[in-house]
């Protein structure tokens, strides 16, 4: 049994499962440093982004302060999760409920974290959260998924094996929906072109899509991003897909390729561009650089 925010867990459907570590019937130690344990969305994108920035990141593992943004994205989806995980569980929540849960778990993980959040001024921080409740009240009021429709997964933890040789793929989908579909929250500050978001997102859903297929032998019949949009007045932005193509799926697989090459040749080398201007680590890396 696992538990998501104190709530046990009884039982992810039979679809959409947990699956123990090959040999011990454990599941696998995130925490551990071994990059060739498992394979994720995360780590992949990041070695695409940045080879440096990965070492920073998965090597050296350094700790560094959570942006605002990233930390108000991180509240928006566990409220998601909460509302979504009880719809599962036919125990829908009023959102007064959620508002007091937002407000609790901004209290806590703000505690929790190593460093403070670095808000640019003082009050940034209320406004912040204030804002982040409308995103979601925004949302609720958009959302173009059923109050009556039970999700088929939320939250759940997955892998399935690639074959000898390679590392199993990790994942965690944020929702699947009835027949298979596949979506995935974002939050952002300005609309995304349709076309734009799926090519940012193509490495996520083509692990999403197998992870999906892996674990449950059917194919996805789709995918779906949620955007909520932090302008003046929120806004919902839903861009559709279709199943993963035979060509994401190749390319998934040379990124793999490349991955654990890259890891075994400790090929650290930076990739200069627009992403390291919103870079925890430039300094380091400029320094590094002899720059």
């Amino acid at each position: 049994m696992s538990a998501v925010h104190g709530i046990a867990d009884p039982s992810p459907p039979a679809a959409i499962r947990l699956l123990p570590d090959p040999g011990t019937g454990q599941l696998v130690d995130r925490s551990e440093p071994d990059l060739l344990r498992y394979l994720s969305a995360s780590r992949l994108k990041c070695w695409q982004t940045c080879r440096r920035q990965f070492y920073f990141r998965y090597v050296a593992r350094l700790v560094v302060p959570t942006a605002p943004a990233l930390f108000i994205g991180r509240q928006i989806h566990e409220v998601l999760c909460r509302w979504n995980w009880a719809k599962w569980k036919e125990e829908p929540l009023i959102r007064e409920q959620l508002r007091d849960f937002l407000f609790q778990q901004w209290e806590e993980e703000t505690a929790a974290e190593p460093f403070p959040i670095p808000w640019k001024q003082p009050g940034d921080e209320i406004i912040a959260r204030d804002q982040a409740w409308a995103m979601l009240e925004t949302y609720f009021d958009q959302c173009p998924v059923s109050p009556e429709e039970k999700p088929e997964g939320v939250e759940v933890e997955v892998e399935c094996s690639l074959g000898d040789g390679i590392p199993p793929l990790y994942g965690i989908i944020d929702l699947v929906r009835p027949g298979g579909r596949i979506v995935d929250y974002k939050s952002a500050a300005r609309s995304p072109g349709e076309e734009m978001a799926a090519h940012q997102h193509a490495t996520q859903l083509a692990v999403y899509g197998l992870i999906y297929r892996g674990t449950t032998g059917t194919q996805e019949t789709g995918f779906e991003l949620h955007h909520l949009i932090k302008t003046k007045v929120p806004k919902v932005i839903i861009s559709t897909y279709g199943p993963m193509s035979a060509a994401m799926e190749s390319e998934l697989f040379f990124l793999i390729d490349d991955y654990l090459e890259g890891i075994a040749r400790e090929a650290w080398v930076p990739s200069p561009g627009q992403h390291c201007a919103w870079c925890d680590h430039l300094a380091l890396c400029r320094k590094r650089s002899g720059m």
